[in-house]
C-alpha cells in the first residue's frame, strides 16, 4: 500500500516589504533635514570666527602702499605716467584724510586753498607745494626724470603721506 500522500503546506499571500526602521519615514526625513541644517551652521559659526577680517587699511596706509607699488615698478615706468601716478595718490590721500578737494583742482588752486587753512603746518605746504611742482613738469612739461629724481619725488611724497618732516626738499 502506499503512504498516503503528504498534505501540502498551506499557501499564505504574499506580504509587501517590511519596514525594518523604528521610525516613521517622515520623522527620518525630517530629522536628517534639522542634523543637516544644524551641521550648516556650526561651520558657518565656525569659519566666520576663524576666520577674522582685517581692519580696513587708513588712508595713510592705503597711500603708503600706493607709494610702494609705484617703487617696485618705478623702473617699467616712464616719467609722465609716475608723475601721474605720484600727483593721484598724494592727492587722493589729501581728499580722503582731509576733505579737500585736492583731486578736483588744479595744482594752483589747490595750493591757494591750503594757504589760509591751518591743517597743514608751513613745512607741510611747503612740502605739497614743492610735491605738485615737480609732478606737473612731468606731468605738462613732459620734463625728462632720471631714476634718482624719481626715486627723489618718490621719497617726497612718501614723507609727506606719513608727515615726517619736509626739510632738505631737492628739486
Amino acid at each position: 500500500m502506499n503512504p498516503p500522500a503528504p498534505t501540502p503546506a498551506p499557501l499564505h499571500d504574499i506580504v509587501g516589504p517590511v519596514w525594518f526602521w523604528p521610525y516613521p519615514l517622515w520623522m527620518t526625513i525630517t530629522a536628517a533635514v534639522v542634523a543637516l541644517i544644524g551641521l550648516l551652521l556650526v561651520i558657518w559659526l565656525l569659519k566666520k570666527l576663524l576666520v577674522r577680517k582685517k581692519p580696513p587699511l587708513t588712508n595713510k596706509q592705503q597711500a603708503v602702499a600706493a607709494l610702494d607699488s609705484l617703487r617696485n615698478n618705478m623702473k617699467e615706468t616712464d616719467p609722465y605716467d609716475f608723475g601721474v601716478s605720484i600727483s593721484d595718490v598724494v592727492r587722493k590721500y589729501i581728499q580722503a584724510e582731509y576733505g579737500l578737494q585736492a583731486t578736483k583742482q588744479t595744482s594752483l588752486e589747490f595750493l591757494a586753498a591750503i594757504r589760509s587753512i591751518s591743517v597743514f603746518s608751513d613745512n607741510e605746504k611747503s612740502g605739497i607745494s614743492v610735491l605738485l611742482e615737480r609732478t606737473d613738469l612731468l606731468k605738462y612739461a613732459r620734463e625728462v626724470a632720471g631714476e634718482p629724481e624719481m626715486l627723489d619725488l618718490l621719497e617726497t611724497a612718501v614723507r609727506l603721506v606719513r608727515g615726517e618732516a619736509q626739510s632738505g626738499q631737492t628739486q
